[in-house]
């Protein structure tokens, strides 16, 4: 079977991701890839940013978004994808999110400070282009050498159960993927493998979400192989993303590095259509 080079998950300057917007679309198009998702944390910036260069460049631009959620004792992504964010109930939800990234970056940094670390927030703002997200918190924390990278940060201090760890706000995956599909988007569960509990995975696919993250660079062949086969048992589709941040960050997977079948492309876009249509079907 054919392989396509298309990459349905990565992120921009518009949240932690090190290129920007075009700088993504250039990357793209020089490595003749066919389509491309721009999915940032809670906001929609880097798509609308890029959409122009993207037509200049015959590049296929989805629009995308992942949103985090802490539940089930795990931190759960969804990710959405839009043929047209223009839903208001849905970016007013995204935009408050936001608010809610800059009260938890400030907890966190509050908390590094209590137990030593003296980084500011206003520091972690110059360094964050769009949204907040910790990977910004972990550049103060290296330019102040109290970690050497992220997998550091997050092990020691940032990550679930550590000293300066901060849950999302309660919006739950549930919640999430009702969200998306509300808003004439396809939400898919992204890297179920990283979820911890396919028990989990299952319930999710069974709360509405259309698909699963099933080629993704952290998966093994048989987790691939895996999700694959239960997607297809809930007659739901599987996507392909890098989940490319840049260079110097915690996900450093080069954009388009993974690689899937041609045909897993198509059945996203016929599946995002059928998700569109149905939504302006409903909104007439």
């Amino acid at each position: 079977m054919t392989n396509g080079t298309f990459d349905l998950h990565m992120h921009s300057t518009a949240s932690d991701g090190t290129y920007s917007p075009q700088e993504i679309i250039n990357i793209a198009s020089s490595s003749k890839m066919v389509a491309i998702a721009i999915t940032d944390h809670d906001n929609v910036n880097g798509y609308f940013e890029a959409v122009s260069t993207a037509k200049e460049k015959g590049i296929e631009l989805y629009a995308g978004v992942e949103l985090n959620t802490d539940a089930y004792d795990t931190e759960i992504d969804i990710l959405g994808y839009f043929k047209n964010p223009d839903d208001q109930v849905f970016l007013d939800m995204i935009n408050n999110r936001l608010a809610g990234r800059i009260a938890r970056a400030k907890k966190i940094v509050a908390k590094l400070n209590a137990i030593g670390m003296e980084i500011s927030y206003d520091r972690v703002r110059d360094i964050a282009h769009g949204s907040v997200c910790r990977p910004h918190i972990i550049e103060a924390m290296v330019e102040k050498n109290y970690v050497e990278d992220q997998k550091e940060a997050f092990a020691k201090y940032l990550g679930l159960g550590q000293p300066a760890f901060v849950p999302h706000d309660h919006l739950t995956p549930e919640a999430a993927i009702q969200y998306i599909t509300n808003a004439g988007g396809l939400p898919i569960v992204a890297h179920p493998g990283l979820v911890g509990s396919d028990e989990i995975v299952e319930k999710l696919l069974q709360a509405g979400a259309q698909g699963l993250e099933a080629y993704y660079p952290m998966h093994t062949e048989d987790e691939i192989n895996k999700y694959i086969e239960l997607a297809h048992k809930y007659n739901k589709i599987v996507t392909c993303g890098s989940d490319s941040h840049g260079p110097k960050r915690k996900k450093s997977f080069p954009i388009g590095s993974m690689k899937a079948p041609i045909d897993v492309l198509t059945t996203f876009k016929n599946k995002l259509q059928e998700a569109y249509s149905t939504h302006q079907g409903r909104s007439i």
